[in-house]
């Protein structure tokens, strides 16, 4: 038995560097996006496109009981994403602290 939560776990590690590498791509991605718009004074924050990605997630996640982890997950990367844009566009957080779009970190519940 022990065996078998050992070759499930190198399972997982072997998934966790592929979301690794994945992740940094996304990144690569985001730090471009992030020029842009810095080139094209468009705003770090675009609700449309976040809710338009959150809604992409529900639709295309196949086993639901998943749905409000993906969703979660997919929060924290938009999260990250306009906190390395802001970073480009050499915004603070006292930029910030008028809108109120920045995300604390905090749990989301997401029902279906």
């Amino acid at each position: 038995m022990a065996e078998d939560i050992k070759k499930l776990r190198k399972k997982i590690d072997e998934i966790d560097a592929k979301l690794l590498a994945l992740y940094e791509e996304r990144m690569d991605v985001v730090r471009a996006i992030g020029e842009y718009k810095i080139e094209n004074s468009l705003p770090v924050y675009d609700a449309k496109r976040e809710d338009e990605k959150l809604d992409a997630v529900f639709a295309a996640i196949k086993n639901k009981e998943y749905a409000d982890g993906a969703a979660q997950l997919f929060i924290t990367l938009m999260q990250a994403s306009k906190e390395l844009q802001e970073e480009l566009a050499g915004l603070t957080d006292d930029d910030l602290d008028d809108l109120d779009f920045n995300w604390d970190g905090e749990p989301v519940t997401i029902n279906l």
